[in-house]
């Protein structure tokens, strides 16, 4: 018969001096307090809820603490399984191990984690990681190691990454460290770090960045930079330090370059290189103050102390 840790906490209470502050509400098939070790060993159809959140698993551990004789964590194994709802929002974390510190208001996944947060009953994001923490007080996610999102039309891949939420449990930020790579469509992006602003509609990339753009005809625009942003708002792309672009037989080379999309069209037409730069086409290299290279009609333009070099002229 299932029995109600509420009541046994005020036993404890009573007889060793054990308080806690919130509302806390736990139940299982056997319960099993040991004084030594001040901890509470749960078996059996566990069920916790503290405030709005819920947690399932079939064993649990609630660790009280020696200085403030409080619940301070309760450690669910075995495939534990955990949800909140708020807003017509749930927010779920599965794992082999999760870790609940009321104090702090901190979760904390291990082992084949998943996390998603739904909005009637249709997913808007999915963590997939080793480990990850969602810390409450703040609504941060964090993930570590193998991490992987999904989120709308996104999907990324990194060996960390931090995750924002609004007070709605919508997305505001995603930070993607080591690794990182953000796939959209056919367009690709990675670098050491990327963050992508959910409310301002950037993506924002450092360290080895590359990008592969896809036109709307097929046609591949590639660019390799120190620093990239994207601006979803303007649709251009800016590109600084050993900035490279390669576009069919084009390879430019410059210190900075913007990609501007058409004005009628809206798709990316235009790569204008700032300071020293050069092209390279069909054997031919052009030295100038500033390129533009137009995808179509496809063309280029060079201005300022233009230079040109035509090898093998003549043989």
């Amino acid at each position: 018969m299932k029995t109600k840790l509420i009541n046994l906490l005020i036993l404890m209470y009573i007889t060793s001096g054990v308080s806690f502050a919130g509302s806390l509400s736990v139940e299982s098939d056997t319960q099993e307090f040991k004084d030594s070790d001040r901890k509470i060993y749960l078996e059996g159809n566990v069920k916790v809820k503290k405030d709005d959140t819920n947690v399932l698993s079939p064993r649990a551990v609630v660790e009280i603490d020696p200085k403030t004789n409080k619940v301070d964590k309760v450690q669910f194994k075995d495939n534990a399984y955990s949800y909140l709802l708020k807003d017509k929002k749930k927010h779920e974390i599965k794992a082999k191990i999760l870790e609940m510190s009321l104090l702090n208001k901190v979760f904390s996944a291990e082992g084949n984690t998943i996390s998603s947060i739904t909005e009637n009953d249709k997913p808007v994001v999915i963590v997939t990681a080793d480990k990850q923490e969602y810390h409450k007080a703040t609504s941060t996610m964090k993930a570590f190691g193998n991490v992987n999102i999904l989120y709308k039309d996104i999907e990324t891949y990194s060996n960390e990454a931090i995750v924002n939420l609004t007070d709605k449990n919508d997305v505001k930020i995603i930070y993607l460290i080591g690794n990182a790579k953000l796939n959209q469509g056919k367009n690709k992006i990675n670098a050491n770090k990327l963050t992508y602003n959910n409310i301002k509609q950037e993506a924002v990339a450092n360290g080895n960045v590359y990008t592969d753009i896809t036109t709307e005809d097929n046609k591949r625009i590639e660019v390799w930079s120190d620093f990239q942003s994207y601006d979803k708002k303007t649709n251009i792309v800016s590109a600084s330090g050993s900035t490279k672009i390669k576009y069919e037989d084009y390879t430019a080379r410059g210190p900075k370059v913007n990609v501007y999309a058409d004005k009628n069209t809206h798709k990316l037409n235009q790569a204008v290189f700032l300071g020293r730069s050069k092209i390279e086409t069909k054997g031919r290299t052009i030295e100038a103050d500033r390129i533009t290279i137009t995808m179509n009609p496809k063309d280029f333009k060079a201005e300022g102390h233009v230079k040109s070099t035509i090898p093998n002229l003549g043989k």
